[in-house]
């Protein structure tokens, strides 16, 4: 019988946007990915706000998608801060306090990774990469 459940399989990048750093990566379960399509869900209605309210809704929905995937698709990085210390991805503070370019390249990754988009018929990512078994 085929497995249809989530393979706890994991892939490794080398970020090209920093020299020497890495990040490890594994897809979503169907789960996650129903509590990532609720957030971006938005209910709007207009009684008498402007349009800036409704742009401010779907900022606040985006960041909170991006934080939801990097919490749980990045498992393993290398990236650190200026004192040396590790970053931890899961904390709002330190995913902020990322290079923008470093942030976009590791978002990037994770939505082709889990064919956000729908490209990818297999969900397969589209970058190289190095199969890490876990």
């Amino acid at each position: 019988m085929p497995v249809a459940i989530r393979s706890n399989s994991t892939e490794r990048f080398d970020l090209k946007t920093l020299d020497g750093a890495f990040v490890v990566l594994r897809k979503m379960d169907y789960g996650q990915i129903l509590e990532r399509r609720a957030m971006l869900k938005l209910t709007f209605s207009n009684h008498g706000k402007g349009k800036n309210d409704v742009a401010g809704e779907i900022a606040m929905a985006n960041k909170n998608v991006n934080l939801f995937e990097f919490r749980y698709c990045v498992i393993e990085h290398n990236l650190e801060r200026i004192e040396g210390q590790l970053l931890n991805l899961s904390n709002p503070v330190d995913v902020a306090s990322l290079d923008p370019r470093v942030g976009q390249e590791i978002e990037k990754l994770i939505e082709d990774m889990n064919n956000f988009d729908g490209d990818d018929d297999e969900g397969n990512s589209k970058g190289e990469s190095t199969p890490v078994s876990s």
